[in-house]
């Protein structure tokens, strides 16, 4: 039996949209839809069932879900001015490509429950890297996808937020704050553009297993702090050291007149029997009627003597410091979104005892760059050149150069 050229067994939704179309035909056109036969909407049904067959579903009506991320592809030119130069592509340079899986409901009239699930896709295939010997790229994937977000939060407006799983610790990023739009390239983290001898000089701890505390921000003030399990922070999990500690960040974000400041602070602590320490921090400002913007960021880490594998028994001793100046624009030029242009410039130090071998390295790096802004696409190009300057005859002198897009969703 049908109904309209519908059969009696059509779901709610399809009649419910099989009415809208009717009405808004008889409202439109009244002399048209008159004239409809019985057989006009035979194939709504079969529309409707594909509709909903390729729509994003919840498992429940209880806990909202959206699903964002971006996607960032990039291709550069790298030189070590001793006759070793390669173009690359990649899919991880400094963004990298994120989906994000998120959501919440209300647990109580005071308080939210809530997750967050993201996966960090890299193609580390063709990851570029120079060492003295010249340039080489990895011989195949290594973890193209990871997952560095994996936690469930609550959160109560007098109390704050509580973390529990696989997130992101406090200090992370904490030393790249910056209000020049220039963050798809123009990071203080020097091991982010995989340049050789710097793509082992990272300060943050990055994701790991935590218990964190966000209490609520109070004039501008936002505190964090986590107990992190730091197993396998540096070595394979199967080494089992037993690490964890402790990781803390304050940040800042007001505005004074037509000044807008951005900062923050971060210590890390984490006890191995040597207990090595980390500070980072940075600070932002930015005239906005200009668009003229500056930032400024510094670190240094203590590492006691980290135990290792090393047959000889010896350990990992070292002090590693830097600090990193930018400065630039960052406004509309063409009614298309803000256009970020900057130049750069930082200074990276190494003291230490790797094994049985030490060593001591300076290296300087410049850079300039451009980051195009698309409003209406939610899309960025770029492109940016750094130089490194090493003092340190086992490694070379790097020219780097990346041209990429980074689109979000």
């Amino acid at each position: 039996m049908t109904i309209g050229g519908l059969k009696k067994t059509s779901s709610p939704l399809a009649l419910v949209a099989a009415a809208g179309f009717l009405m808004g035909g008889m409202a439109l056109t009244p002399a048209v839809a008159a004239d409809l036969g019985g057989d006009c909407c035979a194939d709504l049904e079969e529309r409707v069932a594909e509709l909903e067959a390729t729509t994003a579903r919840k498992g429940n009506r209880k806990v909202s879900l959206a699903i964002s991320g971006w996607v960032s592809r990039d291709f550069g030119w790298i030189d070590d001015h001793n006759g070793d130069d390669e173009f690359y592509s990649s899919g991880h340079g400094v963004s990298g490509s994120r989906v994000q899986f998120a959501g919440s409901a209300a647990l109580t009239s005071s308080w939210t429950v809530g997750y967050i699930l993201r996966m960090r896709i890299t193609d580390d295939r063709n990851s570029a890297s120079l060492t003295s010997a010249g340039a080489s790229h990895g011989p195949g994937f290594i973890n193209p996808t990871q997952v560095d977000k994996n936690f469930i939060y609550f959160k109560n407006a007098r109390l704050g937020t509580f973390v529990l799983g696989h997130a992101y610790v406090p200090t992370d990023g904490v030393a790249e704050i910056s209000l020049g739009g220039r963050g798809v390239t123009g990071t203080s983290e020097a091991s982010l553009w995989n340049a050789t001898p710097l793509n082992g000089f990272n300060l943050e701890q990055g994701d790991h297993e935590l218990i964190a505390w966000v209490p609520p921000t109070l004039r501008g003030f936002t505190y964090s702090v986590a107990w992190v399990d730091l197993d396998g922070r540096q070595f394979a999990p199967a080494t089992n050291y037993n690490t964890d500690g402790w990781d803390m960040a304050l940040r800042y974000a007001g505005e004074f007149g037509p000044i807008r400041i951005a900062a923050g602070i971060g210590y890390s602590f984490y006890d191995d029997g040597t207990n090595g320490s980390n500070v980072t921090g940075s600070a932002s400002l930015m005239h906005t009627p200009t668009g003229l913007n500056i930032a400024f960021a510094a670190g240094t880490e203590n590492d006691g003597g980290f135990n290792t594998t090393n047959p000889t028994g010896a350990v990992d001793l070292f002090d590693k410091q830097y600090w990193h100046i930018q400065g630039g624009v960052n406004r509309d030029f063409t009614g298309m979104g803000n256009t970020a242009i900057y130049a750069e410039y930082g200074e990276y130090d190494y003291d230490g005892q790797n094994g049985a071998t030490s060593g001591t390295w300076d290296t300087t790096m410049w850079g300039l760059g451009v980051v195009q802004h698309f409003d209406s696409a939610a899309t960025e190009l770029y492109l940016a050149y750094r130089n490194w300057d090493n003092d340190n005859v086992a490694h070379d002198d790097v020219s780097q150069v990346m041209v990429g897009a980074r689109i979000k969703f």
